[in-house]
């Protein structure tokens, strides 16, 4: 019953973990490095997960499928990871990762445009408040 919520949640902890363990590392490493070094930590593990697969990608995957997953890769784990460590070196961890996170306010705007969905009274209150948040976190003075 609580599975799904016990996976959400262990995911929040481990993308929550990323930060502090970026700041750590960028003192000794630019942000093109740290993206490099773990997309390379986590090519044993990609591996493991293709062999254990039961049915060969070509068996599961349509070729529509495979082009917009592969920009999927370039837009997440690339470009976008490229950017959250630069913005995390030059913010902090604290600061960054609130405006990092506001990736559903932009994911519902494109969501609306692209995907024609509709946008519910909760979303609305929801962007509205991210929109406060980023504002607050904006006229905020580095420490």
């Amino acid at each position: 019953m609580f599975y799904g919520e016990g996976l959400a949640l262990t995911s929040a902890a481990l993308w929550g973990s990323i930060p502090i363990l970026v700041r750590k590392g960028l003192p000794y490493a630019s942000a093109s490095v740290a993206v490099v070094v773990g997309l390379l930590a986590s090519l044993p593990l990609l591996v493991g997960v293709f062999l254990l697969h039961p049915h060969a990608v070509t068996e599961v995957v349509a070729p529509q499928a495979a082009l917009w997953f592969a920009a999927v890769g370039i837009t997440g784990p690339c470009l976008g990871r490229l950017f959250n460590y630069i913005g995390i070196a030059r913010l902090g961890a604290a600061r960054a990762t609130p405006l990092i996170n506001s990736s559903p306010l932009l994911t519902t705007l494109l969501a609306l445009v692209f995907l024609r969905e509709q946008i519910t009274f909760k979303i609305l209150l929801g962007v509205i408040c991210m929109v406060a948040g980023i504002i607050v976190l904006t006229r905020q003075r580095a420490a």
